[in-house]
């Protein structure tokens, strides 16, 4: 349930050989091995030792696997994924069956299929000519013989942490763009493609949260059903105060945890929300748990290993987060992560309008500064490729969009790319559950008014319905969700509500993109020289590393840079 590997074995031309077990390095356990007349299958468990998941069927006819977090018709994992390959017939997937964010692998009839969440969020990855799939990045990499940097690719894991529709910043290196079926012949073919519900009829404010509510509550049946401990996330925000919410509703008894210094406001709040319920909380302070200088060098390698080869922000820190995530995941505790629950905010905020794409590629994606880069960087050609990826995201082909168009490229754009790598990052320490992330709960959020969001209204009143205790709790906004925003919040709020699109053009720019400042010990030439060539000469082509001052920036091209080095060819 970690990661699975599928080559063709008469891959033309050929694939790279690989040691006997390419993931050995990563820390997975033995693998389980299965093969095809024409594939050979590598399945991994999860690095905190859960095994693989691999069924069979009674009569030998077939078999199926499953990765990452899986559900179907209530049941999780084996059983689960035994009823799908008995149920399965080759032409279509019960994606309106399933919940979680996974892969699957199934061979009915001489024929190997493969299906992910209909979001899409779970990640795979292949080489242009299908030759080789996988849940791991590195693991296609370690196949090709020879990889190259993707331009655009390049540009929009730098400056906006992540590839977007089936890019990365490796040009041999692809992506699926949604929830689809493919049969694995060769060429391999597109079956069938999760549909997903965007708009439904109009309801007024309570409807709307009651069928929020009544959609998340059916998700959480489905996880409290199958068993299992759970273990989240507790700040002062909405999003993981819902998740508690739902939680303790469904009759579970989460272990909660809380992130950060004593004396921030999350953790204030979070350690006042669980004594008001009467809950046990741990607080974890990640800053004091870095590596010696000395150690870096293992803990890049180690970071390379459990993180895929790169994250959203880049793969060098210090060595602490890696420990985390393991450390979460113990004892097959399941980890909800509150990811993507701004389809119950105006998270763009922009008010209610037609918009042309180029708007928000202007609002939302200008974190670049054209001065960082070299000529290869065309800004009209960058904003081309993204407003072309969003188009195909949404099923659109003009330049403009309405207003709940717009909103659904929240869930299908931002969080399907952005988010979903540290999905299927998270996926590979443990099981985890992004419920906000569920086709089933984001369905007709995109055509919900955008006034029923602002200022959080539609997310309070949610909690309240399912929650009212922890609805009478303040929060990081300075209120409690069962109290309306104050005047001096929704003035706050304003002033970027009305930005004009055309100014927010330049907010990175003028903000952060020139700002001076120290790097970070682990992104200073000293410690980069301990595990690379600090100069950066891959992505000297596309970049002035010397006038990029955002740390996050500089983190992710060292990365791309370390990663062609070292591992790239």
């Amino acid at each position: 349930m970690g990661q699975f590997i599928v080559s063709r074995r008469d891959a033309s031309p050929p694939l790279r050989p690989v040691p006997t077990d390419p993931l050995a390095s990563h820390g997975f356990g033995a693998p389980a091995r299965l093969a095809t007349a024409d594939h050979d299958i590598l399945v991994h468990g999860k690095l905190n030792g859960l095994p693989p998941v691999v069924v069979h069927a009674p009569d030998g006819s077939g078999f199926a696997v499953q990765t990452g977090t899986f559900y179907y018709r209530g049941q999780a994992g084996a059983a689960g994924l035994a009823a799908l390959l008995a149920d399965f017939d080759g032409t279509t997937f019960p994606w309106a069956d399933c919940i979680g964010h996974y892969a699957v692998l199934l061979y009915r009839g001489g024929r190997l299929y493969l299906a992910n969440d209909a979001l899409g969020a779970y990640k795979v990855y292949h080489d242009a000519g299908g030759r080789v799939y996988a849940s791991a990045f590195t693991a296609v990499q370690q196949r090709l013989p020879r990889v190259t940097p993707d331009p655009q690719g390049v540009y929009e894991y730098a400056w906006n942490g992540a590839g977007y529709g089936d890019k990365t910043f490796c040009a041999e290196i692809r992506m699926l763009r949604r929830g689809q079926l493919l049969a694995l012949d060769a060429p391999p073919r597109v079956l069938a493609e999760a549909a997903l519900t965007l708009a439904e009829g109009p309801a007024d404010f309570e409807d709307t949260a009651q069928r929020c509510a009544a959609r998340l509550r059916a998700v959480f049946a489905v996880y409290a059903g199958a068993g299992g401990r759970f273990r989240t996330a507790l700040s002062g925000g909405y999003d993981s105060r819902l998740l508690l919410a739902l939680l303790l509703d469904a009759g579970l008894d989460p272990q909660l945890f809380v992130y950060g210094d004593a004396a921030d406001d999350d953790v204030v709040i979070a350690k006042t929300v669980a004594a008001g319920e009467g809950l046990a909380i741990d607080h974890i302070d990640k800053r004091s748990r870095g590596v010696a200088a000395e150690d870096w060098p293992a803990a890049v390698a180690h970071g390379h290993a459990c993180f895929d080869g790169w994250k959203n922000d880049g793969l060098f820190d210090n060595g602490a987060d890696a420990h985390d995530r393991l450390a979460r995941a113990t004892d097959d505790t399941i980890v909800l992560n509150g990811s993507v629950g701004e389809i119950f905010r105006n998270f763009f905020y922009l008010p209610q309008r037609r918009y042309a794409l180029r708007e928000l590629v202007w609002s939302f994606y200008s974190r670049y500064a054209p001065a960082a880069c070299t000529g290869a960087f065309d800004v009209r050609a960058f904003e081309d490729a993204m407003i072309a990826d969003m188009q195909a995201a949404i099923g659109v082909t003009g330049p403009r969009v309405t207003r709940a168009e717009l909103e659904a490229l929240y869930p299908l754009y931002r969080g399907r790319y952005w988010t979903a790598r540290d999905v299927g990052l998270n996926q590979r320490f443990g099981r985890m559950l992004f419920p906000f992330m569920e086709a089933g709960v984001i369905a007709g959020m995109p055509g919900v008014p955008v006034a029923y969001k602002n200022y959080g209204r539609l997310e309070a009143r949610i909690i309240e319905i399912i929650r009212p205790s922890l609805a009478r709790h303040t929060t990081s906004y300075g209120f409690a969700p069962a109290t309306p925003a104050p005047f001096a919040y929704r003035l706050k709020m304003a002033t970027t509500l009305w930005r004009p699109t055309w100014l927010r053009r330049y907010s990175y720019r003028l903000q952060y993109a020139h700002r001076r400042g120290e790097r970070p010990a682990y992104l200073r030439d000293e410690r980069l020289r301990q595990v690379m060539d600090p100069t950066l000469p891959v992505m000297r082509a596309f970049f002035r590393p010397e006038h990029v001052h955002d740390a996050d920036a500089y983190n992710r091209i060292a990365t791309m840079d370390y990663l062609f080095q070292t591992h790239g060819g």
